[in-house]
């Protein structure tokens, strides 16, 4: 009776399965005989001599080497559609909205009636945005394309937050340029805190990317420090401080002076219920944060393309923006 040579008790065990790439370099190695090229059975004694060696490698090792030792970076992820935060933004919003305003509808829906809360509202929003957003990227791995991936992100958020201003005007007294002043304000907020991103989310130093969420937070929260530490040391009853000017006057323009890079203040500015349009100086620091961003981009670009250009990118291909 004759055994079968798939059964695993008669299988030879050195009847090896197919060989990679580098288990066929071992075998092409293998010393020659006088005679000619060494047999099968001296080659498979030679692989599974060099097995536990192989082994000893790692997955990564064995796999630059049968790439023929190409570089790869396994701890980046490429760029994608972001579509978990879309799913994040929404449910944000989603839950903001709830939260502010409940179920039901109010006894009297009036338009102000409607003011205070959805000012919280954008001020959730903004939260979302300078704080939310790059926590959601900082704590992931490296991006292969952070300024690409910024962008991506960056748009999907300008699209998401139209479904959202446009149809309060059916319940706000707003006219069209405090929408389109709400609008800005959101596309500087994402747009400042997309540059950010840009320049850190593609690092893997866990300390840049620390001072990177650091910096974000502070921005975000530098208005609303002012604003505590101003009425400890000159409260609103006092007018004698701050002279020439009221403590008011002297505060709004230290606040003032910070809103374009804080995203929760700057939209909880423009949502406010009133005035109906905004005035000049509300304006003014629309203006004032486009052009922080407009910067920020620029100085980000720069730094990029020179990097670039010496050869150096941080992705490791020059295409990995």
């Amino acid at each position: 009776m004759t055994s079968d040579p798939n059964r695993a008790g008669d299988r030879d065990p050195l009847d090896l399965p197919p060989i990679d790439g580098a288990s066929r370099d071992v075998v092409r190695d293998a010393p020659e005989t006088p005679e000619g090229p060494v047999d099968g059975a001296a080659a498979r004694d030679a692989l599974a001599a060099a097995i536990p060696a192989l082994d000893d490698e790692g997955p990564t090792a064995r796999r630059e080497r049968n790439d023929g030792g190409g570089h790869r970076d396994d701890d980046t992820v490429p760029l994608t559609v972001p579509r978990g935060l879309v799913v994040l933004a929404a449910l944000w919003i989603f839950l903001s909205w709830v939260l502010l305003f409940g179920i039901r509808p109010p006894v009297q829906p009036q338009a102000a009636s409607y003011g205070p809360s959805l000012e919280i509202l954008f001020v959730s929003i903004g939260i979302g945005i300078a704080i939310g957003w790059p926590l959601l990227r900082l704590s992931a791995r490296p991006s292969r394309a952070p300024i690409l991936q910024a962008v991506l992100d960056a748009l999907a958020l300008v699209v998401l937050v139209q479904v959202v201003v446009w149809p309060l005007r059916l319940v706000t007294s707003w006219t069209l340029t405090r929408t389109l002043c709400v609008i800005g304000a959101l596309a500087a907020a994402i747009a400042l805190t997309a540059a950010l991103l840009g320049a850190v989310q593609g690092a893997r130093s866990q300390l840049r990317r620390t001072a990177g969420m650091l910096v974000a937070a502070g921005a975000a929260l530098v208005p609303f420090a002012l604003a505590v530490v101003g009425e400890w040391f000159a409260p609103s009853a006092d007018s004698s401080f701050g002279a020439p000017g009221t403590v008011e006057t002297e505060a709004r323009g230290w606040l003032d002076s910070v809103l374009p890079v804080s995203a929760p203040a700057l939209l909880g500015r423009f949502a406010s219920p009133t005035p109906l349009d905004p005035p000049s100086t509300d304006l003014a620091i629309l203006r004032t944060a486009l052009v922080v961003a407009v910067v920020a981009w620029t100085v980000l670009l720069t730094a990029r393309v020179r990097r670039l250009a010496r050869g150096r990118p941080e992705g490791g291909l020059p295409l990995d923006y």
